[in-house]
């Protein structure tokens, strides 16, 4: 029933560019979990929910709005998945509406040093086919400006994640913009999610 309401919202919003929130850990939500984030980066919020459909294979959907509004199943896999100490994933992303699609994959490192407190760098590289029904070009939003509706950039965030519990947590990151026909205002700009375990 999760599954066919993840895919239910999915063919149900727009999207535009790819989605701007992070993957903040290595490790997976684990077989039967669901980890949720809830944030804003780059003047829009967004919602991510992942299930653990084996111990390291997650399945998700993120959605964005505000600034800019998106959307995207992902998949992630852990390659390293410890509670404690280093983890390495590998995640894939799809999101289309008639009249874009996107693409995105890429690496999130983190360091765990407790249960509490963890560490973590997320790479994407994220290519964008879209027209002007679906965002305006030569313009800021946010922090974004594109150029040209065909574009290929880099996301690069790092940052860290604190766990007051098992089930509730926060991120604060930071993140860095670079392609082709896409600008930005400031080199870097900062970010923040709540983040929940069921």
């Amino acid at each position: 029933m999760k599954s066919y309401l993840i895919l239910t919202v999915f063919f149900l919003t727009s999207c535009s560019l790819a989605p701007f929130g992070p993957t903040t850990s290595g490790r997976s939500a684990g077989k039967g979990n669901i980890f949720a984030q809830v944030g804003n980066v780059n003047s829009s919020y967004h919602l991510n929910f992942a299930m653990g459909l084996t111990k390291e294979f997650d399945l998700g959907f993120t959605m964005e709005f505000g600034e800019i509004s998106t959307s995207a199943i992902h998949f992630k896999y852990s390659f390293l998945n410890n509670e404690v100490g280093p983890s390495l994933a590998t995640e894939f992303g799809y999101g289309s509406t008639e009249t874009t699609k996107v693409f995105y994959g890429g690496l999130t490192g983190s360091l765990a040093f407790s249960k509490e407190f963890e560490l973590f760098v997320n790479g994407r590289v994220s290519s964008v086919s879209t027209d002007e029904t679906d965002i305006e070009k030569d313009k800021f939003h946010g922090n974004i400006k594109i150029t040209d509706y065909e574009l290929t950039y880099l996301q690069l965030t790092y940052g860290l994640n604190v766990w007051f519990n098992k089930q509730a947590g926060l991120s604060l990151y930071s993140t860095y913009f670079k392609g082709n026909n896409l600008e930005t205002k400031e080199d870097s700009i900062f970010g923040g999610s709540f983040l929940f375990k069921f």
